[in-house]
């Protein structure tokens, strides 16, 4: 091995024990994954996902839903996910370095790419959300499968395209993205891509037949001038985060970045627009979601911009690229710091509503409302040892809309008013074994308080609060809460 790239190696391996340590100290179980440990808990065959539609008509991606059903089996809490996600991101910048070489780019160009996939502060994000894993996978499988056919072996190209498209519908995209990176007379191209192209089609056909349509969520899609806005403000802050810096800041520092980058296309001669075409085929999905929030949506285009970024820095020092490293780290370390004071406080919030609930549950109640900010609060603490043998007549509600929750078969009819309109899913509810999830009234259509109370008399309203020592309580607040509606006036309810 040359000192030269000893030196590269070297620095990707300092690069990934820093970008190692968050996923162990600022990673929990939040949002969907409640959703996807739910399946894990009450899926008796872990294979049900692949033949049926257990996800309400909104989605289909079984391998993710496998995987998670046989760590969810091994123990150790988030331990397992946690290194799940850190093996996919790795693997992701190094294929995305095998994916480049195999393009006859230099070996700098190669490293410099895996290097910017590895360190974008949003790729991280979306690495940390366990729940993004169905991004990572398709995206891993997708680039592997590119990198199979860029060496002339298209059998295993389509044999590793086949994950990809079960994990996550963007891998329909792999034809395109296959024609952008073949260097072949397009007629060839073509040819080349119809093995791809007819698997994409056949999952697609597969997906609308388990389905029962062709799936989607039942939330008004934003408008097309926001989806625009949404799209490219995620661009701008892929390399620039979304918390350390001030928003304004951010916007205009990324579209500087992305600037730069179409800057140094036009300077170049050779692989000027392939790794542009790569982020445009990568983020043409993204029309499609109805909301394009979130960094997880961004992971498959920032191969292309972490290639297209490359090349740009190729005419820089050393130096200069190692300054970009250490930029990318104090950013991500920012990120990571301020996600881990959020995961901290947010498992404070979820051990207060468990002792909470669990103390409710020892004096024979049943019902409760915790007011403690927590999406799917009903799924989280029915992971808890403390409830899973009170869940089936066990139902928690929260204070943020949207959630999803467990209905009690002895509750569902009285429950019914709960419930989102139109459903959440599509649907009405995912089905993971026995155990039905529906999702609850969205925002501005929460029933009114005394609606509730009339249909729970027995409901106990638990408030979170700050307790000495910087812990969190649940205090009992029902007596309050009813009497402060008794004292409202008809049309002051809040």
């Amino acid at each position: 091995m040359s000192s030269t790239r000893a030196v590269r190696m070297a620095a990707l391996g300092i690069a990934a024990l820093a970008v190692a340590v968050p996923f162990f100290t600022a990673t929990t179980f939040i949002g969907d994954d409640h959703l996807f440990l739910a399946y894990a808990r009450h899926a008796g065959n872990p294979l049900v996902a692949f033949v049926s539609d257990v996800h309400g008509g909104e989605y289909y991606r079984p391998f993710p839903m496998l995987v998670w059903w046989l760590l969810s089996r091994v123990g150790g809490g988030s331990v397992p996910f946690a290194l799940l996600g850190l093996a996919l991101h790795l693997s992701v910048a190094a294929a995305v370095v095998a994916l480049v070489r195999s393009l006859s780019r230099p070996v700098a160009v190669a490293y410099t790419a895996g290097m910017l996939m590895l360190l974008a502060p949003q790729n991280l994000q979306a690495a940390y959300w366990f729940s993004a894993s169905t991004d990572l996978f398709a995206t891993l499988f997708t680039v592997l499968a590119l990198v199979a056919l860029r060496k002339g072996r298209t059998a295993v190209s389509t044999l590793v395209l086949v994950p990809a498209l079960l994990s996550k519908e963007t891998a329909v995209m792999f034809p395109l993205l296959a024609f952008v990176v073949l260097d072949e007379p397009w007629r060839l191209r073509l040819k080349r891509t119809v093995p791809s192209a007819s698997l994409a089609g056949l999952l697609l056909l597969v997906r609308r037949l388990v389905l029962g349509g062709s799936g989607g969520a039942a939330e008004p899609p934003a408008s097309w001038p926001a989806k625009i806005v949404q799209i490219g403000s995620g661009f701008c802050r892929l390399f620039t985060g979304e918390s350390v810096m001030p928003s304004p800041l951010a916007l205009v520092l990324g579209a500087g970045i992305l600037a730069l980058g179409i800057a140094a296309a036009f300077r170049r001669r050779d692989a000027r627009w392939t790794p542009w075409l790569l982020v445009v085929a990568g983020a043409a999905p993204l029309g499609a979601a109805p909301w394009v929030v979130g960094a997880r949506y961004f992971y498959l285009p920032a191969v292309g911009l972490s290639w297209a970024l490359a090349e740009g820095l190729a005419d820089r020092t050393v130096a200069a690229t190692g300054t970009v490293a250490i930029l990318l780290m104090v950013l991500g370390g920012g990120e990571a710091a301020l996600r881990r004071r959020d995961v901290l406080a947010y498992e404070q919030r979820v051990a207060a509503a468990r002792q909470g609930v669990a103390d409710g549950v020892a004096a024979g109640h049943h019902v409760f409302h915790v007011d403690g900010g927590i999406k799917d609060l009903d799924l989280a603490l029915k992971e808890e040892p403390p409830l899973v043998a009170a869940a089936d007549h066990l139902l928690v509600l929260g204070d943020v809309p949207a959630s999803f929750a467990i209905i009690p078969a002895e509750l569902a009819q009285t429950a019914s008013f709960l419930r989102a309109i139109p459903p959440i899913p599509p649907s009405g509810a995912y089905r993971f074994g026995n155990a039905r999830v529906v999702g609850l009234a969205r925002r501005g259509d929460e029933p009114a308080l005394d609606e509730v109370i009339a249909h729970f008399p027995d409901i106990r309203f638990l408030r979170l609060r700050p307790a000495p020592g910087g812990s969190i309580v649940a205090r009992d607040a029902t007596d309050e809460v009813k009497q402060r509606l008794d004292a409202a006036e008809p049309d002051g309810q809040n």
